[in-house]
C-alpha cells in the first residue's frame, strides 16, 4: 500500500482539519467563495473517461515528479499524461512537458486554526485555473486508515501493554490472582482473533481498571469504526461540496487502499468524482497484497469490480505497480527466497495494465517508480507498456458495439467451465480493435463469437505479432498463454515500437 505512515499522519491530519473547515464555513463567504454554489462537476463519458478539452481522455498518470526534466519528457513521449504536483511550480514544469497534474489537498491541512481553512481555499483558489491542473485528491487511503491507524494497538499491542503491566504486578498480587488475568487476556485474545471486537474491548478495559492503569488509547477501539467511517464519510462529503464551491471544472478524486466493504466505498464516495484503489500483486504467489480470494495477477481486475461497485457510474482510477516489493520493504529484501521480493516482468507489469482497462478501468496511475532506477528494467518495461496503451487511446475511448462478443474456451486439464478470455471491443473510424485478456493460470484456446457483421470476411491482426485471423460466421478461434494479452485489429497504425 502507498506510502502508509505518511497516509496514517495524513488521515489524523485531515480530520483535523476538516472539522475546523466546518466551523468555519462562513470564511468563504469573506473569501468570495458560496459553499452552496451550483456544482456542474466535471465531464465524463458513458465509460467514466474524463473529457479534457472536450474529448474523452485515456489518464496514464505517475506518482513521482522526477527532478530531471530529461525524464519528464521521457514519460510524455511514452503516454503519460498526469503526473502528481505539488506547487504552482511543478505544475509549471509539468505543463512545460505537455503533461497534466494533480494536487493533494491533504497537504493543504494540519492545524486547528484560521490560517490553515484560509490557505485551504487559497490554495484552491490560486491553482484551480493552472492550464496544468487536472484534479484533486484527497487524503490516500483515508477510509481504510480509520480501521488501520488503530490495527497495531487494537490487534495485539493493547495485549501486550496488559500482558506487562500483568507481570509487573505479579509481586503485588497473588498467584491465583496473576493466572486470573493471564485467562482473560488469553480470553480477550481469542475473542479478537474472531472478530469479536466489543467483547475483547470489554475484557481489556477490565483489565486496565484493576491493574489501576491508565489506557494510553481508550478510543482506540475496533467497534467504534463504524462510528468513525460514519462520521468521515460526513466530513469527506463536506470538504467535496467546499472544493467543488471554489472549482466546478477539476474532479475530486479519492484512492482507496485494497480493502474495505462495498457498502462503506458506497458511502464514502458520494460526493467524490473519481475513485480506486492501488493493488500490487505481483508476484503473487509470495505477495497477498489482496486480501480477496483472488490472489494471483487478476486481482488488478476484481478491485476493479470493488471500485465500479462502491462508484457505479463514476470514473474508476487504478494505482498499478511501479516496484517490486524488495524495492521497498527491507524484510523482504533479505528474505532468503529473492524471487519474493522481485519486480515484476514485463509480460505481468502489461497484463495488470490491460486487466484493469478491460474492467472498465479510465485511469492507469503507478506507484513506486521513485525506488526503482531510470534505467532500469521495469522502467523501460513500463514505459514500453504505456506507449502502447497511448496509441490505442483512441479506440479505448471508442465507440461500443451494438452486442458485446464472447469468449468460450475449450476443454483443458485445468478448472476451467468454458471461461475464455474477457473480451473489450471498441471502434475507432472505421477500424475496430478487440483485447482479449485472459485471467486463467492456464493457457486456453478459445472462440470468439458475437462480432459486428461489420467485421464478416475482415482480417483481424494480432497487433505485435505476425499473425492474423479472418472472422468468419461473426467470429475466429485462437489460443493465449496464461495471464496472458492480446490485441486484435482491423488495422496496424495502432502499432507503436
Amino acid at each position: 500500500m502507498s506510502e502508509i505512515k505518511s497516509s496514517v499522519n495524513n488521515f489524523k491530519r485531515f480530520q483535523s482539519g476538516i472539522r475546523i473547515w466546518l466551523i468555519l464555513l462562513p470564511a468563504l463567504f469573506l473569501l468570495g467563495v458560496s459553499a452552496g454554489s451550483v456544482y456542474g462537476g466535471p465531464e465524463f463519458n458513458r465509460d467514466g473517461f474524463l473529457m479534457v478539452e472536450g474529448a474523452p481522455r485515456l489518464i496514464i498518470g505517475l506518482y513521482e515528479l522526477p527532478g530531471d526534466d530529461k525524464i519528464l519528457k521521457q514519460l510524455s513521449e511514452s503516454g503519460f499524461n498526469l503526473v502528481r504536483a505539488s506547487n504552482r511550480e511543478s505544475l509549471e514544469r509539468l505543463h512545460q512537458n505537455n503533461i497534466y497534474g494533480w494536487i493533494c489537498v491533504s497537504n493543504n491541512t494540519g492545524q486547528k486554526d484560521d490560517d490553515v481553512y484560509k490557505g485551504f481555499v487559497r490554495t484552491i483558489t490560486d491553482l484551480k485555473d493552472h492550464p496544468a491542473l487536472l484534479a484533486w485528491e484527497l487524503p490516500d487511503e483515508a477510509l481504510w486508515n480509520v480501521w488501520w491507524s488503530r490495527m497495531g494497538w487494537a490487534m495485539s499491542e493493547q495485549s501486550g501493554a496488559l500482558r506487562s503491566h500483568i507481570e509487573k504486578n505479579r509481586s503485588k498480587s497473588s498467584n491465583e490472582e496473576t493466572n486470573r488475568r493471564l485467562a482473560l487476556l488469553e480470553k480477550a485474545n481469542d475473542f479478537t482473533r474472531r472478530g469479536l471486537w466489543k467483547s475483547s474491548e470489554e475484557i481489556f478495559d477490565r483489565l486496565w481498571g484493576e491493574l489501576g492503569e491508565e489506557n494510553p488509547h481508550p478510543d482506540w477501539k475496533f467497534s467504534l469504526c463504524e462510528k468513525y467511517v460514519l462520521e468521515l464519510a460526513q466530513d469527506t462529503a463536506q470538504t467535496c461540496k467546499l472544493i467543488h464551491g471554489i472549482d466546478s471544472k477539476h474532479p475530486v478524486w479519492q484512492n482507496h487502499a485494497p480493502r474495505n466493504s462495498v457498502k462503506h466505498l458506497q458511502l464514502f464516495n458520494q460526493q467524490i468524482d473519481v475513485v480506486g484503489c492501488d493493488i500490487y500483486p505481483a508476484p503473487f504467489a509470495a505477495v497477498g497484497h489482496s486480501d480477496l480470494k483472488d490472489v494471483s495477477l487478476s486481482a488488478v481486475g476484481a478491485y476493479t469490480d470493488r471500485m465500479r461497485a462502491g462508484a457505479p457510474g463514476k470514473g474508476i482510477w487504478m494505482v498499478l505497480q511501479g516496484f517490486g516489493w524488495a524495492d521497498i520493504d527491507e524484510g523482504v529484501r533479505n528474505a532468503p527466497d529473492p524471487q519474493k521480493g522481485r519486480q515484476p516482468n514485463y509480460l505481468e507489469s502489461r497484463f495488470m495494465a490491460y486487466d484493469a482497462i478491460v474492467h472498465g478501468a479510465s485511469a492507469i496511475l503507478y506507484w513506486g517508480t521513485s525506488y526503482i532506477p531510470k534505467e532500469g528494467v521495469l522502467w523501460n518495461d513500463l514505459m514500453k507498456i504505456t506507449r502502447q496503451i497511448r496509441a490505442l487511446e483512441p479506440a479505448i475511448v471508442g465507440d461500443h458495439p451494438e452486442i458485446a462478443p464472447v469468449a468460450i474456451a475449450d476443454e483443458t486439464y485445468g478448472s476451467i467451465d468454458g471461461q475464455g478470455p474477457l473480451l473489450m471491443l471498441r471502434q475507432s473510424g472505421a477500424d475496430w480493435v478487440l483485447i482479449a485478456v485472459n485471467e486463467q493460470i492456464h493457457g486456453v484456446s478459445f472462440v470468439v463469437s458475437s462480432l459486428p457483421k461489420s467485421l464478416e470476411e475482415k482480417t483481424l491482426y494480432r497487433l505485435y505479432s505476425e499473425e492474423s485471423h479472418q472472422v468468419k460466421n461473426s467470429g475466429f478461434r485462437d489460443g493465449i498463454r496464461s495471464f496472458g494479452v492480446h490485441i486484435y485489429s482491423t488495422s496496424r497504425r495502432f502499432e507503436v515500437r
